[in-house]
């Protein structure tokens, strides 16, 4: 009898514990990847305010992102050479942000080559030992069209990398690639949509673009924190946003649109 009062309590206990939100899940996930932020400081970022509403929106996404991943997340920029490892703290993302001067162009193809060329050279040499690397969530923010040429533009990049990821095959989520676009500049919109919807089709290579548009003037949220830390990583993610962004009839804007100045 005694027993039985105690399996009952034990069992009231586990029902009364509290449970971790939806969002809470999904930034769970987070845990089993690097995470890599690269932030467009090109000239065009000068205008319109754009240096302070990337500011705001990596301080936002870096400091969720940091309580996830347990070595710090790695912050790095287009131009500026500097990399930074293992940031946590909202206090060391702002004084590093604040110690970079926006100039320059808008390599965005050059930069995800050298990086996911690198990545993926790792993983090829310790991809059957203990050191296997984790796999990578690059999330970068940028405000428009990139100024690379070929071979090296985003999309020729995006679609090398992806075959190369499918010669070794490696796992679907070994690298994820998110775009945020900073302002509104419809050509970019158009552009960075462009490398998330048409690439898998157009070339037959697995999905790893995801981007991120938003109704106009919507709050960063915590569905919208989830869609950029883990739509380039988690289909199922990437998915259901797309499934709603094709039965909505008002006009999309980048998720950041909140931050700029009115």
């Amino acid at each position: 009898m005694g027993n039985s009062s105690s399996n009952r309590k034990s069992r009231e206990t586990l029902c009364e514990a509290p449970r971790p939100s939806p969002e809470e899940n999904e930034y769970l996930y987070l845990a089993r990847f690097d995470t890599v932020l690269i932030v467009d400081d090109s000239g065009s970022m000068k205008g319109e305010g754009r240096w302070r509403i990337a500011g705001e929106a990596l301080a936002e996404l870096a400091y969720v992102a940091a309580q996830y991943d347990g070595d710090g997340i790695e912050i790095q920029f287009l131009n500026n050479p500097i990399v930074k490892h293992g940031l946590k703290t909202k206090e060391e993302i702002k004084q590093l942000f604040e110690s970079i001067t926006p100039e320059g162009l808008t390599p965005i193809g050059s930069k995800l080559d050298g990086l996911i060329t690198a990545y993926i050279a790792e993983y090829k040499k310790l991809r059957h030992t203990d050191q296997q690397p984790k796999p990578v969530n690059y999330i970068l923010l940028t405000d428009g069209v990139p100024t690379d040429s070929k071979p090296l533009t985003p999309e020729e990049v995006i679609v090398e990398a992806a075959k190369a990821l499918d010669e070794i095959y490696a796992p679907q989520i070994q690298v994820g690639i998110q775009f945020v676009q900073v302002g509104a500049d419809a050509n970019a919109t158009r552009y960075l949509q462009g490398l998330d919807d048409t690439l898998k089709h157009k070339y037959d290579i697995r999905d790893i673009v995801d981007t991120t548009p938003a109704r106009a003037g919507h709050d960063l949220d915590g569905q919208d924190m989830i869609k950029i830390l883990t739509g380039g990583i988690n289909r199922r993610v990437d998915n259901e946003e797309r499934a709603k962004k094709n039965t909505r009839s008002e006009i999309c804007q980048p998720v950041v649109e909140r931050f700029t100045p009115s």
